[in-house]
């Protein structure tokens, strides 16, 4: 669908344009996409990273469960911080800076990180490292909506998740096998390379504008707002709230078995190698790629959000429960990590619910502000889970000089993610049905816009 903004006389104000192919224009736009993809899969192989680097950071840094987590945490204080600001200042200068800027600040601070034994510094680097991370999903979907119809929109979403896993798998055993054939340093020198390579592929592939300009022909429903105003209506809207917090809480799994201590409970709870435990893992991240568009399809067919977000809650409550409580094979491990991931999906109905509570005019403020409150999770969850594990360590070090913790610490610990994933269901008790149906009319925009909006997506 085009847009066209009719001049007082009737006229397009493209009319002197030549209107490039629509198939070209689309086939550009999916391009330019996926290059904002690339960087988010970048950005979610270095956050997930240190999952198969405890020993090696316990060692290196001389640090313990509690400082690795506090450390693991300082990424989500920068991310966190970040996703206003950015979500302000993207629509008025464009997602292709940002993108680029931030490709090379996670190389830097990936290259940082690998030579540094120091833990004060590697926190320095973690942060960095969330700042830098922080525009990866808001300046694709950003791409997303200059380059292609809104229509396109939810498809982006999911494949921009979708290259989330795929660096989160290749985060994990790859990464691990790479780390043991050369080392912490090289590494996160190789890491920071390919940062710099997807930098380069931003900066000559992406521009912020179309040959056709739609995304400019419409300024006048969006001009003059007050983005503290918006920041403030959704902050006074208790429905928002009780979305972001389910969000949050669903999250929780990801956060923390994905990125610091699923590898090193596997491997104690399985008695296997961090690389086949970094394996297992992935399993967590595989069945996120096919429980994504499985609940956004459930969620359409029963023409409910709530419903399709408890019955993820219940699964993957209980398949964690079950995790961290019973002594499991290994290929019981694979199942119930793919089912967990899987279920954990039914958190990506928040991004469709927060659409439907707030107006359309505000859809991006609202979604970066869920995209903020579930990331408080890393903030939270890192330094108390590893406070807990400490706490239920029985003092005994390994040869290597760093703790000898336990599958009984770490289960002692981990139960916590149970425990507030079953909270969720208690949160879902607040939340009023959004039905997918009430966004499937048409909004009308003043006359002299010549256009009829389609916001089934948006």
């Amino acid at each position: 669908m085009t847009y066209v903004k009719n001049k007082s006389d009737g006229t397009s104000s493209h009319s002197e344009k030549a209107i490039p192919n629509p198939l070209k224009q689309t086939i550009r736009g999916w391009l330019v996409v996926a290059c904002g993809a690339l960087f988010y899969l970048y950005q979610f192989m270095i956050r997930v990273s240190p999952n198969v680097m405890n020993d090696e950071l316990m060692m290196t840094l001389s640090i313990d469960a509690a400082a690795l987590g506090a450390i693991m945490g300082v990424y989500y204080w920068s991310y966190t911080a970040m996703q206003i600001p950015l979500g302000l200042t993207m629509d008025r200068l464009g997602p292709r800076f940002f993108l680029c800027g931030a490709a090379v600040l996670c190389a830097f601070a990936s290259y940082l990180f690998g030579h540094t034994n120091e833990a004060f510094m590697a926190a320095v680097a973690r942060f960095i490292m969330g700042a830098g991370s922080a525009c990866g999903l808001i300046g694709t979907i950003k791409l997303g909506t200059i380059w292609l119809e809104p229509k396109h929109v939810a498809k982006v979403t999911a494949m921009t998740m979708l290259f989330g896993t795929i660096g989160a798998t290749l985060g994990g055993a790859p990464l691990k096998v790479l780390l043991l054939n050369v080392g912490l340093a090289h590494t996160m020198e190789i890491l920071a390379m390919i940062g710099i390579a997807v930098a380069i592929i931003i900066y000559f592939v992406v521009s912020n504008e179309p040959d056709l300009d739609h995304h400019d022909e419409l300024p006048d429903l969006y001009a003059n707002r007050n983005p503290f105003i918006d920041m403030l209506r959704i902050l006074k809207t208790p429905q928002a709230w009780v979305v972001a917090v389910y969000g949050m809480i669903m999250y929780i799994p990801i956060t923390t078995i994905g990125v610091v201590w699923g590898v090193s409970y596997v491997e104690h709870a399985a008695s296997v190698t961090e690389t086949r435990a970094a394996s297992v893992v992935s399993a967590m991240f595989v069945g996120a790629a096919l429980g994504s568009p499985a609940f956004a399809f459930l969620s359409d067919f029963l023409k409910k959000r709530k419903l399709p977000m408890l019955i993820g809650t219940l699964i993957t409550s209980s398949v964690w429960f079950a995790i961290f409580s019973l002594d499991l094979s290994l290929s019981w491990l694979y199942i119930l990590f793919f089912i967990a991931g899987f279920a954990y999906t039914a958190k990506v109905l928040t991004f469709a619910s927060i659409v439907e509570i707030m107006p359309l005019k505000m859809s991006g403020l609202s979604l970066a502000f869920v995209n903020m409150i579930v990331m408080t999770t890393g903030i939270i969850f890192h330094p108390v889970i590893g406070a807990l594990i400490d706490y239920h360590w029985d003092g005994q070090m390994a040869d290597t000089g760093i703790p000898a913790y336990t599958t009984g610490d770490y289960r002692f610990a981990l139960l916590i993610i149970p425990i507030c994933l079953i909270s969720s269901a208690f949160v879902l008790w607040f939340m009023k049905e959004t039905h997918p149906e009430r966004k499937k009319t048409k909004r009308k925009v003043p006359q002299e816009y010549g256009a009829i909006i389609d916001t089934d997506v948006l």
